[in-house]
């Protein structure tokens, strides 16, 4: 199954408008609950900041590839993994440190900061993991990444933020519509990728999609324990974890085409990054729901609430 099929119909008019739309209400939902001196105080403490990056910058690839030797994975499923573990974090795991209220700023700042590294990392990992079918002429689309940090991230939670700075009686209201639409769009989204037929789940037996379900299960287990291991708050650990967890794999579809053209093993990789794509979200639920319910974000430890930020308090 080559990657040559083009997306028609509504799935097409999803992926080419729904999700941008999505991303935009979505950040401007949350900007509106956000002030600069939540950024100062990653700053004054940048560990969060600093773990999630080596998380996702080194502890997942190096996961991956003990993942994919310890499971003999063949080629075609292997470069899709080593793709996964690849790309930054996601928009949407913003969205979803939102609902587990975890710390919204860290997960932003991360995103933002993975997602601009990337276009540095990227080549170099899947130059490391999967040299022998990376073709000379590998490259990322680097405009279209920093245009759509700029006018999908970064730009509406600008908005958000300003909203809630000049008009501060009508924050909540703007937090609620823009969430609630983000949400809205994410399931009508996640419905016409389910009814298009474009991922068969079962097309190529069982054993591939229990190997990438593995991998996301995987990752949700290591992650927050890491992160306690260096001394994260659960806030934090829920952020950190969700961002490791849920992929940009947007970015990775760009590069599909990149690897074994014409061939079967192409197929392998395309579907390798859709289902994760679809199972890494949902798979975060648990963890987000022991959060919101004030247990430990970290199976098996004591619950390890944020330290009080005072200055950030006082300017809610």
């Amino acid at each position: 199954m080559p990657y040559s099929a083009p997306v028609h119909g509504f799935q097409h008019f999803a992926e080419t408008w729904l999700v941008p739309a999505q991303l935009f209400f979505t950040m401007l939902g949350m900007g509106a609950t956000l002030g600069v001196r939540d950024f100062v105080e990653l700053v004054r403490r940048p560990h969060g900041v600093a773990l999630g990056l080596l998380l996702q910058m080194v502890a997942v690839p190096l996961i991956a590839v003990a993942f994919v030797w310890l499971l003999g994975i063949p080629p075609g499923w292997a470069v899709g993994l080593f793709l996964v573990a690849a790309v930054p974090g996601g928009a949407a795991s913003n969205l979803l440190t939102f609902i587990g209220k975890g710390s919204v700023p860290l997960s932003l700042a991360v995103t933002t900061l993975t997602t601009l590294i990337s276009l540095v990392s990227v080549p170099i990992v899947l130059r490391l993991t999967a040299s022998q079918h990376l073709p000379d002429d590998f490259s990322l689309p680097t405009l279209r990444v920093i245009r759509e940090i700029g006018l999908w991230l970064l730009g509406p939670l600008a908005l958000g933020m300003v909203f809630r700075r000049i008009r501060p009686q009508h924050s909540r209201r703007i937090e609620k519509i823009g969430v609630r639409t983000g949400i809205v769009l994410i399931v009508i989204i996640a419905l016409s990728s389910v009814g298009s037929g474009r991922l068969a789940v079962l097309e190529h037996g069982p054993w591939p999609p229990a190997r990438i379900a593995l991998f996301a299960l995987l990752l949700l287990v290591l992650a927050p324990q890491l992160c306690r291991l260096f001394g994260q708050d659960d806030p934090s650990t829920v952020a950190i974890s969700v961002e490791v967890v849920v992929r940009n794999t947007s970015i990775g579809l760009l590069l599909v085409h990149y690897f074994f053209p014409g061939q079967a093993e192409q197929g392998e990789v395309l579907y390798t990054c859709l289902l994760y794509a679809g199972l890494a979200a949902p798979s975060t639920v648990p963890l987000l729901l022991r959060h919101r319910r004030g247990k430990s974000a970290v199976l098996f430890r004591a619950p390890k609430p944020a330290d009080p930020a005072p200055e950030a308090i006082s300017s809610r």
